[in-house]
């Protein structure tokens, strides 16, 4: 039951609430940071400014996918309030210094072990968050909670009922393991507290120190390690502290703290705490953090009747301003990915960069509406360069996590340096380019030296390529603009690697053996070991710089607007568990990012009504305003700038063009504040809800005759004009965005049998997509040419060959030449050892595993047979590893594909031969690899790491060169 305080208290929050929907309130009213906390969202709820280095916001689990950012909005109960947080990530980190209000003591707080603070339930009634302020009322205590901060100070107002003790827990141990944290307490006094935390997790290496400051001081501060209280004396240094700080009373029961945190010292905290918050005063704080909130979300004022659409566009405004995260100090202090201190006082600088989603919408976004952030952020870059040796990938708090694919710092700087935001130094941009582009990393130096990576040694082979290939052509175009010719050529030519994995049989990229053979079987709804975070479907079109040269990969226009249809229509469903993969029309899934730009390749194929459409149907379904409301990860920003730029009519499909596609504006109005101080009105003649095709576009009275606009004529302002139809205007012939590739090319020609493993004889069928092309090939490993044979017909081949085939057609650039190697093989003869015993001789591993070579080094916990491939001897959820040993009854001479389906990864040897490299696949991952062997009893191994989320094995065999093959279980000797 509530006190009558208390509910006086809510009664009049929940009037003030009320106000809030007048069209005359800030925008702020409209932002429901709620919005992506269910779900798979993962966002927070708490209090943040622009970019801050503090979101202080509850935690309600910890160690769960699903609460990355610390809260999931289906939790009752919280834990308490930390000062950092990830906004929309997929991997779990953060979630630093956390604050737990109670009147209970800390013994009566820890669970059974002593290891963590037991959750308290809290009154959903009562929990309210608005831009800048948080605030929730934890029920069993009655304690009312709130939250603001600046952008270095976390600031917290706790209320208490009268004639209780408060108290303060301040868990330095939260969320990480002990083996992965380094705790200190500096100095306590009574109205203050200062120490760090260093840690490890996803980022490898995060130093953050703190000083928090109390309105009232304290009776006693009592030290916690391990579940006991002790004495000592500061500093005082663990793997496991908490400090239970006690008042006896306090005046009008309510308690503030200032808690101050910096990445580069004590002193660091101190001035940011000094400088931001010089007094107390809560009120004063909130109302200065929705005034700064405020003026950002001015930048786009949009004229809509319907409320709903009011919350989820600026809720996405507000979740795009949240991330990258500032790590200077007000000092322009900051720590080096180098570890060291350095000072920069012109420019800010940023870390939880999230560059394989966002550099596909936020960071163009970004160049419309901040260009002076938009040159601290490429600076931030160069210097991280200058430290490391090569720019960003996933920077977290001071240290790299080398999460994600492709160098995707270059489409950043490129993009900014073509849209003529220049203050860097741009020599030294292409030299970190070229850096970063020339590694080993995820089968790069592979990608240089043969034009792809194969399949059978690299993980997300496909990927990898395609998005290298882009980031490729990001640095000729910034090398040309730079007058470096010789490197424009060469990072011209690796943008066209893309040709070698695709197939034109199937027309999708695929993967690859070294020998040029196809990955077999195919299936382009399962989610694939050569895909990141995806099937084949969603990589099948990312050429975003060269939608012409896809074309002629399809064989035609008409080939590639017919899989777009196919894509968008498609009926079977996504075989395989991957959480990534959400937000489903057919086989697009905007729930991650390789889909974001598919809608709009119609615009490219003079088809946009098709774009205009879809962009319309992915907004109605995908985006609400809702728990629930946000489809996939948030991904810092990326899937709210998506709908940000939908919502404006204009997308930019490839960056670094300057070009952004159009299609028809969200709402009938819209005024964008652009970064320059100019405006651009952006209006509807009519409704877009019920007329959502496009008949013609103006720029300040001009027609565009074009489905694109530039950034120039955006940056110019004015007015941009549409006018709306309920039809679609199939009529219009207008200028298509830029592609690299100019003129026709036949197709790579292919081979639709794999010939890499054959016993006696194999057939050679070959093919190309482009209609009309003949294929010349050779056999002897030489390079084709129209003196070459012509292939007519299927032939055989009994030995091993290099086939190379190049496809001719008139009038068009003769193909890229395709290489395959067929391969006679041996088969390896029966152990016939002898059996020691029936089953599968298993041990099993406790510990984090990133390889299954990591098990090798490792202890095993227990060991001992069991009858077939399972994990049920498995003692925790989570960071094990198994090793299988067993002989396997082959029952007759021939060639056989073994698989394995696994999460998190695993490989499989048959006699010493490894024949399935499935390692490392964050997913439940199918992997297959072929071998010949003789009749009898062979030894085959099986080795299984797990790291989070999910746990399962299969393994099965068939045998080629029967009609179909029939997967099972491994046949055991018995």
């Amino acid at each position: 039951m509530k006190t009558p305080k208390i509910l006086s208290y809510i009664l009049v929050l929940l009037c003030l609430s009320c106000l809030k929907n007048s069209d005359d309130k800030p925008l702020t009213v409209y932002v429901n940071p709620l919005i992506g906390t269910g779900a798979h969202g993962h966002t927070f709820p708490g209090a943040t400014t622009p970019f801050g280095m503090v979101q202080l916001s509850p935690d309600t689990r910890t160690g769960n996918w699903d609460a990355c950012s610390g809260y999931h909005y289906s939790d009752s109960s919280i834990i308490g309030f930390s000062h950092t947080h990830l906004t929309g990530t997929g991997c779990i980190d953060l979630g630093d210094l956390l604050i737990r209000p109670t009147t209970k003591s800390l013994l009566n707080l820890l669970d059974p072990e002593g290891n963590k603070l037991i959750p308290t339930a809290f009154d959903r009634n009562t929990e309210f968050s608005e831009p800048g302020y948080y605030r929730v009322i934890l029920e069993e205590e009655e304690i009312t909670c709130e939250l603001t901060t600046t952008k270095r100070t976390g600031i917290h107002r706790y209320s208490f009922l009268k004639h209780s003790e408060p108290r303060l827990i301040f868990d330095l141990s939260h969320q990480l393991e002990k083996e992965s944290r380094n705790l200190q307490i500096t100095s306590i006094s009574e109205t203050e507290i200062s120490g760090y935390r260093f840690s490890t997790g996803w980022s490898p290496d995060q130093k953050l120190y703190f000083v928090a400051r109390f309105s009232q001081p304290m009776k006693e501060a009592k030290i916690w390690t391990s579940g006991e209280q002790i004495t000592t004396v500061f500093p005082y240094a663990s793997d496991d502290i908490r400090i239970e700080c006690v008042w006896p009373t306090l005046d009008n029961n309510t308690l503030e703290v200032h808690m101050g945190i910096s990445g580069v010292s004590v002193e660091g905290a101190r001035k940011n705490l000094d400088s931001e918050t010089s007094a107390f005063g809560f009120n004063q704080y909130r109302q200065a953090a929705s005034k700064v909130w405020n003026k950002e979300l001015e930048a786009l004022q949009i004229t809509t009747d319907i409320q709903k659409e009011k919350e989820i566009f600026y809720t996405a405004v507000y979740h795009s301003l949240i991330a990258p995260i500032t790590i200077s100090d007000v000092d322009g202090n900051y720590r080096g990915v180098d570890g060291k201190i350095h000072n920069d006082k012109e420019n800010n600088h940023y870390t939880s960069l999230s560059f394989w989603d966002t550099f596909r919408a936020w960071n163009p976004m970004m160049t419309l509406r901040d260009e002076k952030m938009v040159n601290e952020l490429v600076n931030s870059m160069l210097d991280f360069y200058v430290q490391k040796g090569e720019l960003p990938i996933w920077p977290l708090w001071g240290g790299e996590t080398e999460t994600m694919i492709g160098y995707h710092a270059v489409s950043v700087i490129n993009d900014a340096w073509q849209k003529g935001i220049r203050g860097y130094d741009a020599e030294l941009a292409l030299e970190a380019m070229i850096a970063s582009s020339n590694t080993k990393r995820k089968g790069n130096d592979l990608y240089r030296n043969i034009g792809f990576i194969p399949a059978n040694l690299k993980k997300e082979s496909v990927s990898c390529l395609l998005e290298y290939a882009y980031d490729d052509w990001c640095i000729y175009k910034m090398a040309k603009d730079l007058g470096k010719k010789e490197i424009a050529e060469e990072y011209k030519t690796r943008a066209l690697n893309y040709q070698n994995n695709f197939d034109g049989h199937t027309k999708f990229f695929r993967g690859k053996k070294d020998d040029g053979n196809w990955v077999m079987p195919f299936d382009s709804y399962e989610v694939s070991r050569d895909m990141t975070e995806a099937t084949a479907w969603q990589y099948r079109f990312f050429v975003p710089y060269d939608t012409n040269g896809l074309v002629n990969l399809f064989g035609s226009n008409e080939g590639l607007i017919e899989a777009l249809d196919e894509l968008f229509n498609a009926k079977d469903q996504v075989k395989g568990h991957l959480s990534d993969i959400t937000g489903l029309i057919g086989q697009y899934a905007h729930g991650n990012e390789p889909s974001h730009h598919i809608a709009y390749l119609y615009s490219y194929l003079g088809q946009p009504w098709k774009t205009q459409y879809y962009v319309n149907k992915i907004q109605n379904e995908m985006y609400d305003n809702t728990p629930a409301g946000i489809i996939g990860n948030e991904d810092c920003g990326q899937m709210s700038a998506w709908h940000i730029m939908s919502s404006l009519g204009f997308y930019p499909v490839c960056p670094g063009s300057n070009e952004y596609v159009l299609t028809t504006p969200r709402f009938k109005k819209t005024v964008f504040k652009l970064g320059n101080g100019k405006q651009l009105k952006i209006v509807a003649d009519k409704d877009p809800k019920d007329n959502p095709y496009i008949q013609s576009v103006e720029l300040n009275g001009k027609t565009l005759n074009s489905t694109f606009i530039v950034h120039k004529q955006i940056m110019e302002g004015g007015n941009l004009s549409f006018t709306l139809s309920k039809e679609p205007q199939k009529e219009l012939t207008l200028e298509s965005p830029y592609s690299m590739t100019s003129k026709s090319k036949v197709s790579v020609p292919y081979l639709i049998n794999d010939v890499g493993f054959f016993l006696d004889s194999t057939q050679v069928e070959m093919g190309v997509a482009t209609h009309g092309a003949t294929i010349y090939f050779t056999t002897d490993g030489s390079e084709p040419n129209q003196q070459s044979s012509s292939y007519d017909t299927l032939f055989g081949i009994k030995e091993d060959q290099i086939i190379k085939m190049k496809a001719y057609k008139e009038g068009m650039e003769p193909s890229i030449t395709s290489t395959v190697r067929a391969k006679k093989i041996k088969l390896l003869p029966a152990k016939n050892s002898p059996i020691d015993q029936n089953g599968i001789y298993y041990k099993y591993f406790e510990g984090k595993f990133s390889s299954v070579l990591d098990l090798k080094t490792s202890q095993p916990i227990k060991e001992g047979w069991i009858d077939n491939f399972s994990l049920r001897e498995a003692t925790i959820e989570d960071h094990f590893g198994f090793m299988f040993r067993c002989k396997i009854q082959i029952p007759k001479d021939g060639v056989y594909r073994f698989f394995t389906n696994s999460d998190d990864g695993s490989v499989l040897w048959v006699d010493g031969h490894k024949v399935v490299n499935n390692d490392g696949g964050h997913a439940a991952i199918k992997n297959f690899g072929v071998l010949g062997l003789k009749k009898g009893i062979h030894e085959l191994e099986v080795y299984y790491f797990e790291d989070y989320e999910g746990q399962s094995l299969e393994v099965g065999m068939g045998i080629l060169g029967e009609e179909a093959i029939k997967f099972q279980p491994v046949q055991l000797w018995r």
